[in-house]
């Protein structure tokens, strides 16, 4: 099953095209952005990536893509917090002096917030997503389920070119999506993402001058 489908691009300002302005038979086209009319580059997008406007006049692209080790998360996490509310109903059911019940709660608590973490991580690898939006000189990602994560922000003027880094780890690999900054650090994005072909668009979609 293909994953990917063609995307028309101006060689010039990187504006997509749509279908109706590009002659398939020979590639060329017209670009409404810039006025250049010439051969169009085809670009593979992946399914998983849909791109729209977004509120800061530019441009918004959204990855996502389901991680079904999640349904693992979860399930551990079901088996370990009911393990945590056994123990912890035993604590205070418990004829224990005052000082040993807080003692004992004081040791887990480390493992009752682990409690909360797992399930919180496995929501995040079935329904995250993560949302590039770039416009006006800089960028946001957010990292998240619906309206709840993170975001990041970081400066982005069209002189820069972002390029994919791979990382090893004892996990696995990671590709990331490295933007140059003016204090000239990178500022680096996709922990999670192990699809080589998903940085490789997203850093063609950043290097893209039109918005």
């Amino acid at each position: 099953m293909n994953d990917s489908m063609n995307e028309y691009c101006c060689c010039r300002c990187g504006a997509v095209l749509p279908e109706e302005d590009v002659n398939l038979a020979t590639g060329f086209a017209l670009c409404r952005s810039c006025g250049h009319a010439g051969r169009a580059d085809n670009v593979e997008r992946p399914r998983y990536i849909t791109l729209d406007k977004c509120s800061m006049n530019g441009r918004r692209l959204v990855y996502r893509r389901m991680n079904w080790g999640g349904i693992c998360l979860l399930v551990f996490a079901v088996m370990w917090n009911w393990v945590m509310a056994a123990f912890l109903s035993n604590i205070f059911s418990s004829a224990r002096s005052d000082m040993h019940a807080v003692l004992l709660l004081f040791f887990m608590l480390p493992f009752v917030l682990a409690g909360i973490v797992i399930p919180a991580i496995g929501l995040l690898f079935l329904f995250g997503r993560i949302v590039v939006e770039v416009g006006q000189g800089q960028g946001r990602v957010f990292r998240g389920v619906g309206p709840v994560g993170w975001s990041w922000y970081f400066s982005l003027s069209g002189m820069e070119t972002a390029r994919v880094v791979k990382m090893h780890t004892s996990r696995g690999n990671f590709w990331l999506v490295s933007v140059p900054q003016p204090n000239g650090k990178d500022f680096l994005f996709g922990w999670a993402n192990r699809d080589e072909k998903a940085a490789e668009y997203i850093c063609t979609w950043l290097n893209r001058k039109s918005i």
